[in-house]
């Protein structure tokens, strides 16, 4: 491999001849080796024109990299292990360091210096836009697939590089990216806004894949205006740190862009109506791994989130200062409601809700097969809040690793038996604390005394 340190990469030709000896194979190494490189240009920054031409080169393989390397940590059961962290944190580098050199050079087309004394990237502004603002979606997307909270900064870098592009008056402006595919710095602003209103910590992992596909064949369906059409909707304060928010016209400061859907309400709501007549979802441009109902299903919670005021809660959640018992792992959650052991080989995120279902319909049928139970494990989680319909719960310091839509068994201060309980959504918090939220089953179950896999004869 060539070293950034003997040979310094100045121009497009000299990135081609440091490709052609990288070993990019592994994608650990190649995270780590494009990094290495993109921070030596920041030590050591070509002419700007080069500088631009030699990022526009290291796209296809930087985004090839975070892609295989992201498969370490996405989907995983939380928290992530000590490789996981690590290859999460490694992408994190890889993509913060990739967008900052394009900010760097969109930072300096608003100096103080006359346009004609900085030609070399003059009408670039909306590519050097769109290309910043779209590294700082890929990061947010990254958090979202091993369900890690967003923290404000990289809001601030959002909402910051898109008000460069408005000032510059090139947030609308199309560039190409690849594929004969155009966007632009708005599209991909709206993408990152329609991904947060979408709740992605509450989606699959196949749910979140459509979601992120959607949000950007739907980003230049969204309009963004100073004031609400209907005096109120959901809206992003551009000078703030957070995602977008319902607000009314007379909360709107001068920074407020209030997003109107009323284009993207009638293309999804479009596909909606087709999907339930029978249409193919690929004909529809969804995509050929979309299948229904889940399609459609998704469509109507996206169509809602979207374009629709939150709806009131319908039984009122109350603080909980008491501390719920939690219990994962098929075998644990069976001793705990029946008191019978379970003997079981599978991990805790293995089963299916239908396992769960098992343990009451089947109560009573099948062999003997109990003994007596011994002891098992509750972890105890605080409880944030909790209502009718769910509890919002969070562990701090370590636990039994987690999974989406994994079942749980929970006991609440106060309560005789412990209740089966669906994960909800998950997210790794600051500090490394895990909330979730968690939604009872509507029975309460008993196990068969033969366990889940019991049937009558």
């Amino acid at each position: 491999m060539l070293s950034t340190e003997s040979q310094p990469i100045t121009d497009v030709k000299a990135c081609e001849a440091w490709l052609a000896n990288a070993s990019l194979a592994d994608p650990r190494r190649a995270c780590h080796e494009l990094t290495m490189l993109l921070e030596s240009l920041e030590e050591l920054p070509p002419r700007d024109s080069d500088y631009l031409e030699i990022l526009e080169r290291l796209r296809e393989p930087i985004a090839v990299a975070q892609h295989e390397h992201t498969k370490r940590f996405a989907t995983r059961p939380l928290p992530l292990k000590d490789y996981e962290q690590a290859a999460f944190h490694q992408v994190v580098d890889l993509l913060t360091t990739f967008g900052r050199g394009y900010r760097r050079l969109l930072e300096s087309m608003i100096d103080e210096r006359p346009a004609h004394l900085r030609p070399a990237l003059q009408g670039k502004e909306a590519l050097l836009a769109q290309r910043a603002l779209d590294c700082v979606v890929d990061l947010m997307l990254v958090h979202y697939r091993c369900r890690r909270e967003i923290d404000g900064e990289l809001w601030r870098d959002l909402h910051q590089l898109y008000r460069i592009a408005e000032g510059l008056g090139v947030e609308k402006a199309e560039v190409p990216t690849g594929r004969r595919k155009v966007s632009s710095a708005v599209e991909v602003y709206n993408r990152a806004l329609l991904l947060a209103l979408a709740n992605p910590y509450a989606l699959t992992a196949r749910e979140l894949g459509w979601l992120r596909r959607w949000s950007a064949m739907w980003g230049y369906k969204v309009e963004l205006q100073r004031e609400a059409e209907a005096f109120e909707g959901y809206a992003v304060d551009t000078a703030g740190n957070e995602g977008p928010q319902w607000r009314s016209n007379a909360e709107a400061g001068p920074a407020v862009r209030f997003l109107s859907t009323a284009a993207l309400r009638r293309s999804v709501g479009s596909r909606i109506k087709k999907l339930e007549a029978g249409a193919d979802p690929q004909e529809l441009d969804l995509g050929k791994d979309c299948v229904q109902p889940e399609c459609g299903r998704l469509l109507r919670t996206l169509l809602r989130a979207w374009t629709e005021r939150p709806a009131p809660r319908q039984f009122a959640r109350r603080l909980a200062p008491e501390r719920t018992e939690v219990v994962s792992g098929l075998a644990a959650i069976h001793t705990a409601v029946g008191g019978k052991v379970l003997k079981s080989q599978a991990r805790h995120w293995d089963y299916t809700r239908r396992d769960a279902e098992q343990l009451f319909i089947y109560q009573g049928v099948g062999g003997s097969g109990g003994e007596a139970a011994p002891a098992f494990t509750a972890e105890k989680w605080e409880t944030l809040d909790e209502s009718a319909i769910g509890f919002r719960l969070r562990r701090k310091g370590p636990g039994e690793r987690l999974y989406h839509q994994q079942l749980l068994a929970l006991k609440p201060a106060g309560a005789k038996v412990f209740m089966l309980c669906e994960v909800r959504w998950l997210v790794v918090g600051f500090a490394e604390s895990l909330p979730s939220g968690a939604r009872p089953l509507r029975v309460r179950p008993r196990p068969p005394p033969g366990g889940p896999a019991a049937r009558p004869r």
